[in-house]
C-alpha cells in the first residue's frame, strides 16, 4: 500500500448521502427492491451496477439515488455503516459526517437522526480504529422553519448521545435564500454548545461572508470566493478552510486543480484541511485528494503528515480524543522517519 493510504487521516467535510459508493448504492437498491432490477431503472443505474465509468451529470444523479434508497431506517443504518467502513478502510482515523435530518413516508426526522447516531455510537463501541462525530445540517433550500426544527431536535437528542453531535452545518442551494434568515437557528445551536462549520463563500457574496463571520463561524466549508477584507479577517482569526479539490474542479467552481484556492491558502500558511465532500459522487477518496494536493503543489510526505496533525487541532473532537489522535499520527511519523 502507498504512503497516502497508510497515512492516518482526518476527514472534516463529508456528506453522508454524497459518500455512498457504487457498491453501497447497489447493495441498497437490492435491499429495497430485491435482486430483480425494477422496471423504469435508468441507464445510469445500470452503469453503477456494472461498475462502468460515469459522466459528471450521471455522478450527480447519485444524490437522487441516495435519497430514494435511504428512505427507511434499515437502509439508512446500512448506508451509514458502509460509509464509516469505507472511510476506515482508507485509514481515516477521525470522521466528521454531515447529514440533514429527513422526514419520509417511513421515517420521522427523529427516527432519521437517532438511526444515524445509533450507528455512529456502535462504530465507536466496535473499535474499528475510526472515531466518528455527527454534524446535523441545515438545508437552506428547506427554509427557516425546518432549520429551527433541526436545531431543536439536535438539542433534544444531545443528552441521549453525549459527545456525538458536535457542530451544525449550513449547506444546500444558497441561491434564493438569505443567510440572515438562518441566524436565529444557528445562534440557538451555538447557545447550546454546538460549533458552526458552515458552507461559506461558495459563490461571490462578500456581505454574506461578513455576516457568517459576525455570527462566529468556527470552520469555513469550501471558501472558494473569500477574498480581500474577508480573507484578511479569516487570517487574523485563523479560521480553518475545509478544501475539497475534486469536488470543486468537477463542479467547476474552480477551473483546475492548479487554480484551486488551496494554493493561495498554503502560500499564506493559513489553516487548511483537505477533505472529500462527497467521495461517492465524485469517485474519490481522502487518500486520493491528499495525493492530488501533494503532487499539484509539490508538497512532501512530511508536509502531508503535518497537514493531518493540524487537522486534528481544527476538529471538534474533545481534548482527550485529540490526544489519542495525535498519538496515532506520531506513531506513523516515527515509523516513516525510520524508513526515510
Amino acid at each position: 500500500m502507498d504512503f497516502y493510504h497508510l497515512l492516518p487521516k482526518i476527514e472534516l467535510h463529508a456528506h453522508l448521502n454524497g459518500s455512498l459508493s457504487n457498491s453501497t448504492l447497489a447493495e441498497l437498491r437490492e435491499l429495497k427492491y430485491g435482486k430483480e432490477v425494477p422496471s423504469g431503472t435508468d441507464d445510469c443505474f445500470y452503469k453503477i451496477l456494472n461498475g462502468e465509468s460515469l459522466t459528471l451529470e450521471e455522478c450527480f444523479k447519485k444524490f437522487q439515488y441516495a435519497h430514494d434508497l435511504t428512505d427507511r431506517r434499515e437502509a439508512l443504518a446500512r448506508a451509514t455503516e458502509r460509509v464509516i467502513e469505507e472511510f476506515a478502510k482508507d485509514s481515516v482515523i477521525y470522521l466528521e459526517l454531515r447529514t440533514t435530518p429527513k422526514c419520509t413516508a417511513q421515517m420521522t426526522k427523529r427516527e432519521y437522526l437517532t438511526t444515524v447516531l445509533d450507528v455512529i455510537r456502535k462504530s465507536s463501541e466496535n473499535q474499528r480504529g475510526i472515531l466518528v462525530k455527527l454534524l446535523p445540517s441545515i438545508d437552506r433550500s428547506k427554509g427557516v422553519q425546518e432549520a429551527m426544527e433541526n436545531v431543536n431536535l439536535a438539542i433534544e437528542l444531545s443528552s441521549s448521545f453525549p459527545g456525538l453531535m458536535v457542530a451544525f452545518d449550513l449547506s444546500g442551494n444558497p441561491f434564493g435564500t438569505t443567510f440572515s434568515d438562518f441566524v436565529p437557528a444557528l445562534q440557538r445551536a451555538r447557545e447550546h454548545g454546538f460549533r458552526l462549520a458552515l458552507h461559506c463563500g461558495e459563490f461571490e457574496d462578500e456581505q454574506e461572508v461578513k455576516e457568517m463571520f459576525a455570527l462566529g463561524v468556527d470552520r469555513i466549508g469550501h471558501g472558494t470566493f473569500i477574498e480581500g477584507e474577508n480573507l484578511a479577517f479569516a487570517q487574523e482569526h485563523k479560521i480553518p478552510f475545509e478544501c475539497c479539490l475534486t469536488s470543486n474542479v468537477k463542479c467547476k467552481t474552480v477551473p483546475s486543480y492548479e487554480d484551486h484556492h488551496v494554493a493561495k491558502l498554503l502560500k499564506l500558511k493559513h489553516p487548511v484541511c483537505v477533505c472529500t465532500d462527497d467521495f461517492g459522487v465524485f469517485e474519490t477518496s481522502l487518500s486520493q485528494e491528499l495525493k492530488i494536493c501533494a503532487s499539484t503543489f509539490s508538497l512532501t510526505k512530511a508536509d502531508m503528515v503535518e497537514m493531518q496533525r493540524n487537522a486534528i487541532e481544527y476538529s471538534f473532537a474533545s481534548e482527550q480524543e485529540k490526544k489519542e489522535l495525535r498519538a496515532k499520527i506520531e506513531q506513523f511519523s516515527e515509523t516513516l522517519s525510520k524508513e526515510l
